[in-house]
């Protein structure tokens, strides 16, 4: 990609804010050339555009990532973030920026008076949990199985495709700010609020906690994967081997799932539980694909790093059903949104 090339390979490392601007940036030439070209289908052709835009960029942190753990002689917690904090930060910022273009388009589009729901149908339409409630086991762990399946595509996409999870990084950012600019905007017109602007600070201020952490998880998701990937592909005659045993694991979890599937039929959450544990000690073992030590130790690295995911994950859905249902303010705005 010619883009790719109008920067050093270290520009987004030593100046986060121009990530920010980046990713910005190509948000919005994205947004408006998939209106242009795919007018029907405008919004889910915006995620992919944004996608591809940012993918050389990314693709140079997995790389820079497998070869700093490639160096480290065991684990070690403190190395462990050092070897990875500068990605998530980028990540993060990108991630910032495609939620604040998306979020800003959405408002000022709607503020002056455009049917964004046919730019953003994908977004909209997608719209699904609403404030205030109060927190509830059932809530929490209804969000926490359905999602944690999200957050798997994530890092499957991510170890198959390498790059490819940032699709779904992506795709959560045009959610939640098509979602926010557009419920503040329906709060006004409806009544029963505040001003849009005031709707959208309030919305975009409790909310934050919750698309932080759960934005997060995909993030070290994405990371995880992606790094894996490429440690894959950089080991000779690695990858054929590592595709066998990842079929092999597929098929042993869809067994494994049918028989314990048929112990706790009328338990359905012992049945899920059990998914995510069998899924995760399998992802283990498929470490141990790799016959020396340096490959095996990045393998483990960024399993680590996934089980972290999960970690910030479930914080995530606490305060999503607990601290944004609670939200008096957020609430009302919600209400009046419709």
């Amino acid at each position: 990609m010619v883009l790719e090339h109008l920067f050093p390979d270290d520009w987004l490392e030593r100046k986060h804010r121009y990530a920010f601007l980046l990713a910005f940036l190509y948000s919005l030439v994205a947004i408006v050339v998939a209106r242009l070209l795919f007018g029907a289908n405008s919004g889910i052709v915006s995620v992919v555009f944004t996608s591809l835009l940012l993918i050389p960029y990314i693709k140079k942190l997995f790389e820079k990532g497998r070869d700093s753990e490639m160096q480290e002689p065991e684990f070690n917690l403190k190395r462990f973030w050092a070897n990875n904090k500068q990605a998530v930060r980028i990540y993060a910022v990108l991630f910032l920026g495609i939620y604040t273009a998306f979020t800003l388009y959405t408002f000022l589009l709607s503020y002056f008076g455009y049917p964004v729901v046919t730019i953003f149908r994908e977004q909209l339409a997608s719209e699904a949990l609403r404030g205030g409630a109060t927190f509830s086991s059932g809530i929490f762990l209804h969000i926490l199985l359905n999602n944690w399946w999200v957050l798997l595509a994530c890092f499957l996409l991510a170890l198959i495709g390498g790059d490819g999870a940032l699709f779904f990084v992506t795709w959560n950012a045009s959610y939640w700010g098509s979602v926010f600019g557009f419920r503040a905007i329906e709060a006004a017109i409806n009544g029963g609020a505040y001003g849009a602007v005031t709707n959208l600070a309030i919305i975009l201020i409790v909310t934050f906690p919750h698309v932080l952490l759960e934005g997060g998880a995909y993030i070290l998701a994405a990371i995880s994967g992606g790094v894996i990937s490429e440690n894959v592909i950089s080991k000779e005659g690695a990858v054929s081997k590592f595709v066998y045993w990842f079929l092999v694991s597929i098929v042993l979890f869809l067994i494994v799932r049918y028989v314990y599937g048929l112990v706790f039929t009328f338990i359905p959450l012992v049945a899920r539980l059990f998914d995510v544990a069998i899924i995760l000690l399998l992802l283990h073992f498929l470490g141990f694909v790799f016959d020396d030590g340096d490959h095996r130790e990045v393998f483990h690295y960024n399993y680590y790093l996934f089980l972290l995911a999960i970690f910030v994950f479930v914080i995530g859905a606490i305060v999503e059903t607990y601290v944004v249902g609670n939200s008096l303010l957020l609430g009302q705005v919600y209400l009046a949104a419709g």
